[in-house]
C-alpha cells in the first residue's frame, strides 16, 4: 500500500474513532470537534522533557492564543478527558506570554503568518507543542499544521525540525499518518 493511500486509510479509522469516542456515532463530527480530538490525541502521542520538581498528578494544559476558533467546543470535546491519568486543563490568553500556568500544546489562532512568527517567538525554544491552522504555519516554525484536505477531512503537517529542536518525541504513530514538512525552526 503507498504511502499516501496507508495515510488516508488512518486518518479515516482515526476520524472514525475520534467521531465515536467524542461525540457519539449518531452524526459526523465539526471540523472543530476533530481538531479538538486531535489536541487530545497528541497530548497522548508526544513525551515531554520531565521537568525537576513537577507534581505527577497536574494537568496536562492545553494553551489557545489569539483568535479562538473553539469557542465551548474544545471543553464539550475534551475537557473531561484524562491524559496518561492526568486531567486537562484549558486556558486563553491573548498572546503567548499571558498564559498562566505554560501549556504543554499551545493552539495559535492565528490569522497571517506575522502573528504566528510574534507567539512562535514568545515561545523560542521550550518545550511546548506548537499546533496551528494558518497556511504556512508549520514552514514558519510551529510543529503541527491542521489542513483540510480535498475530500474535506482533517489532515496534519508536522515540522519535524522544530519538534526535535524543543526536545519533544513523536509517536510514530503521529508521524506515520502527518505529511512531514522538514521547514527550519
Amino acid at each position: 500500500m503507498s504511502r499516501d493511500r496507508r495515510s488516508r486509510t488512518v486518518s479515516r479509522l482515526l476520524a472514525a474513532l475520534l467521531a465515536c469516542s467524542f461525540v457519539g456515532a449518531s452524526r459526523e463530527p465539526t471540523e472543530l470537534e476533530v481538531k479538538a480530538a486531535f489536541l487530545y490525541h497528541f497530548a497522548q502521542l508526544v513525551t515531554w522533557p520531565e521537568p525537576a520538581n513537577v507534581d505527577p498528578a497536574a494537568p496536562v494544559v492545553i494553551g489557545v492564543v489569539g483568535r479562538d476558533p473553539f469557542g465551548d467546543r474544545l471543553e464539550e470535546t475534551i475537557g473531561r478527558e484524562l491524559v496518561r491519568g492526568r486531567p486537562l486543563r484549558i486556558v486563553r490568553a491573548a498572546t503567548a506570554v499571558d498564559l498562566v500556568p505554560a501549556p504543554q500544546i499551545l493552539f495559535v489562532g492565528a490569522g497571517d503568518l506575522a502573528e504566528v512568527s510574534r507567539s512562535l517567538a514568545a515561545l523560542g525554544n521550550a518545550p511546548v507543542l506548537t499546533v496551528g491552522s494558518v497556511k504556512g504555519f508549520a514552514q514558519q516554525g510551529g510543529m503541527i499544521e491542521f489542513r483540510v484536505t480535498a475530500d474535506s477531512r482533517v489532515a496534519f503537517d508536522i515540522n519535524v525540525v522544530a519538534v526535535e529542536a524543543s526536545g519533544l518525541k513523536m509517536s510514530s504513530q503521529l508521524l506515520k499518518i502527518a505529511r512531514i514538512v522538514r521547514a527550519a525552526r
